[in-house]
């Protein structure tokens, strides 16, 4: 299963399950051990050129969500690190972070998080015997 979270908000680690930072900057005031950061990914965080031109709004939410998942889709580091989060996600709860509030609907979690799990839904499928 993933889940989304704000870093900001408090650690539950019965129901976190495996902690995984996914911003290219580590956030202020973030512990790796205080918070229970059990991975940071870097790469799973939006390009800073994205990142800038959202930030600056020269670009909408529509065409944010296109191109951090086109950035995704031809990283090979980020493709290894989404498939790895899938095989995970399978078996326990992996919870996706970001400094975002998590009901800020403008934040790429929630796009993360629907690339995961298609990923996964299809090694589901593979495995159904016939």
């Amino acid at each position: 299963m993933i889940k989304t979270k704000s870093v900001y908000d408090p650690v539950d680690l019965e129901s976190d399950g495996f902690r995984i930072l996914i911003m290219r900057k580590w956030p202020r005031g973030i512990g790796y051990k205080k918070h229970s950061i059990h991975k940071w990914s870097k790469e799973l965080g939006p390009s800073r050129q994205l990142l800038d031109k959202w930030n600056r709004n020269e670009i909408a939410w529509g065409d944010y969500v296109t191109q951090y998942s086109a950035e995704q889709l031809w990283s090979v580091a980020a493709k290894i690190e989404t498939e790895s989060i899938a095989k995970m996600s399978i078996h326990k709860t992996v919870t996706l972070l970001c400094k975002e509030r998590e009901n800020d609907p403008h934040c790429h979690r929630q796009i993360l998080k629907n690339i995961v799990n298609r990923i996964a839904n299809k090694s589901r499928t593979r495995r159904l015997p016939r």
